[in-house]
């Protein structure tokens, strides 16, 4: 779990939001459900969070899982596994600046990856509210709907990689063995 309130915030709550935004409209204008927010509001409010939450932190596994395909596919161009460990057992007495720039990767890599999860959710439960609010429409909402799922897993996927495989140069570089100047 993200250690940090900033990356919990981009890598769980909003990812997990978005995934659960339009299945929250749905429910509330097409079912009786209220989440007991007229008797209640404080745990309507709880409950809300808490699947944001389980829909963030499910998107997350996800793409921990690809990060972890990925980084067996480059473990023989970047040596993925050795470097890995070389860097989480450095213990130099001041941290390099290329550890800042890490930490700012690791944080864009998780928000892409969970947001390769969480935006085809967002657009199937969309596409469902334009479905119903204009069923006669439906010839091109559907297709429309598939595009965008296409589109937004295609680009969050492609941006993953390329983040991702910069982290692998990223740590293979700052880990090679210093060379002399001149």
């Amino acid at each position: 779990m993200p250690t940090t309130l900033t990356r919990s915030l981009l890598t769980v709550i909003i990812p997990g939001l978005v995934a659960v935004a339009p299945w929250l409209v749905w429910l509330v204008q097409y079912t009786s459900a209220t989440f007991g927010a007229d008797e209640n509001v404080v745990l309507a409010n709880a409950l809300i969070f808490a699947l944001v939450v389980v829909a963030g932190s499910t998107c997350e596994g996800l793409g921990t899982y690809l990060e972890h395909r990925w980084d067996k596919q480059l473990e023989v161009t970047h040596q993925v596994q050795e470097h890995w460990l070389r860097y989480l057992s450095y213990s130099g007495e001041r941290e390099p600046v290329a550890f800042r720039y890490l930490s700012r990767l690791v944080t864009t890599l998780y928000f892409e990856l969970s947001m390769l999860f969480a935006t085809p959710v967002f657009v199937v439960g969309a596409t469902l509210l334009a479905f119903m609010r204009f069923p006669a429409q439906r010839c091109w909402i559907i297709p429309l709907g598939v595009a965008l799922a296409v589109t937004f897993i295609a680009y969050f996927r492609f941006q993953a990689r390329q983040t991702h495989e910069g982290m692998c140069k990223v740590r293979k570089s700052i880990n090679l063995p210093a060379r002399p100047v001149g």
